[in-house]
């Protein structure tokens, strides 16, 4: 970097600042991309991955990416070091490894990526909420969103909108896009769900709104920004779009949470079934109002830190942004499966018609849906070999043995979902599309079975952000 600043100072050129750009630009690059030679804080003998090397060399997806390259190296040692943004990054696969991960919230705790990066796009969509919270902060949301979750929502719940679904496919003929149908259904449910809206997506009415849900739920996953966050410190365009849509979006929520908070004050205090009726939002409100008033305190009776309203508009926002993608993903991933694998749709067709039967109007209640626990193995093994998160990122607040290597403080671990759920040696053949891993033993077979559920603890954990204390 010193002897570009010194060309820059020798070039009399008018063309100085082009160039003083393009160098500088290049220098961060080559800082963010390049590991260093010498050690810079990296363990030296845990094994470093060429993953630039290999991006370059062949444009791999990043599915290709952790079967080419980490898999393979993760194998030998359970642990390796991969250069990310200016540091090293250690990923993990081992389910001995990843237990302590998820259990020692104390030591291995989340990196607040809204505090450390917060002009990002996401820090700026979501900033402090459940997921991204540690200590107090985390069990003040926690305090909240259970109680919120404290209840079920009954399968009548997702008649109406997978019936708009069924015609929707019966418009569109033969020629679908399953993940757009999927994105849709999951949209229009969730915004029933969360925020008691319905966005009309199933309809195909493409309003405004629905245009921004869209572009705020895409910008949040968008490649470029992820490797280079940078870039959102000065968004110009497309992008630039997109942080004035996010604004748009927060407006609404923000209107959705006044609304239902004047609701809630003109009936004072809910009745049993209009809470069995609730949306989820309207209970976040619920408990909010409650802390309010009476406080919230963690298991040992310590009062924790009142939610702010922003921070409540935060929630609705994450479960919404991040239950849209990971449950669309999820059902599309698991349609493909089930096309790949007639044999296996056939078993599961006929797991459900035993129970509900094949009318045309067959419909599971609550009751037979608890008949349907054996549809679970087909599920998970989707979202074993296509997990919709990728890894789990964590910070060390204090120096860490795992197995032979010894981690320094402040250290980035993460457990490489991806790799830990297609290690052959907890999921032996991996590629396959296998449910049975996750049959639950009945009483005949007493669990005989050596393949179902051989699975280790910790190494299934497809939307996993850990536990946080």
């Amino acid at each position: 970097m010193s002897m570009v600043i010194q060309l820059l100072y020798e070039t009399q050129s008018t063309n100085l600042l082009p160039l003083t750009l393009i160098a500088l630009a290049s220098a961060l690059l080559y800082r963010l991309l390049v590991p260093p030679k010498v050690n810079d804080g990296g363990v030296r003998h845990i094994p470093a991955l060429k993953t630039l090397y290999w991006t370059f060399k062949s444009s791999p997806s990043r599915l290709d990416l952790c079967n080419k390259v980490d898999i393979p190296a993760l194998q030998e040692t359970g642990i390796v070091r991969s250069w990310l943004w200016g540091r090293w990054m250690y990923k993990i696969n081992n389910a001995d490894y990843a237990r302590q991960l998820y259990l020692k919230t104390s030591v291995y705790q989340k990196i607040e990526l809204h505090n450390l990066i917060p002009y990002v796009f996401r820090a700026v969509a979501a900033g402090g909420n459940l997921m991204t919270e540690n200590g107090d902060r985390f069990k003040a949301h926690r305090s909240i969103v259970g109680a919120s979750f404290r209840r079920t929502w009954p399968v009548s719940t997702f008649r109406i909108h997978l019936g708009k679904l069924e015609s929707m496919i019966r418009r569109r003929g033969q020629a679908l896009d399953v993940l757009d149908a999927c994105r849709r259904a999951t949209l229009d449910i969730l915004g029933q769900i969360i925020m008691g809206t319905d966005f009309g997506a199933l309809d195909n009415v493409d309003g405004e709104l629905l245009e921004i849900c869209w572009d705020v739920v895409e910008a949040g996953i968008e490649p470029l920004y992820l490797v280079f966050p940078i870039l959102d410190k000065y968004p110009v365009g497309k992008r630039a779009r997109s942080f004035a849509n996010l604004k748009k979006f927060h407006t609404f929520i923000e209107q959705t949470i006044a609304a239902k908070r004047a609701e809630l004050a003109a009936r004072e205090k809910l009745g049993d079934s209009e809470r069995n009726r609730a949306d989820l939002l309207t209970l976040m409100i619920e408990a909010h109002e409650q802390t309010k008033i009476h406080g919230a305190f963690d298991e040992d009776g310590k009062q924790l830190p009142t939610m702010t309203s922003e921070e409540l508009r935060n929630n609705t926002i994450i479960f919404f942004v991040a239950g849209h993608d990971a449950t669309a993903y999820s059902l599309s991933h698991l349609i493909a499966e089930l096309a790949r694998h007639p044999d296996k749709q056939q078993q599961a067709r006929e797991l459900v018609i035993n129970v509900i039967g094949d009318t045309p109007d067959a419909f599971p209640t609550d009751e037979q849906l608890a008949e349907l626990a054996d549809l679970d193995m087909f599920i998970k093994e989707s979202m074993r070999k296509n997990s919709t998160v990728s890894d789990v990122r964590r910070q060390l607040t204090e120096p860490v043995s795992l197995g032979p290597y010894t981690l320094p403080k402040g250290a980035w671990v993460m457990v490489d979902l991806w790799a830990l759920q297609n290690n052959p040696k907890y999921y032996p053949n991996p590629d396959e599309y296998i449910p049975e891993r996750f049959r639950m033993p009945s009483s005949k077979d007493d669990g005989a079975d050596p393949v179902a559920n051989a699975n280790v603890p910790f190494t299934w954990t497809p939307f996993s952000e850990g536990s946080r204390k």
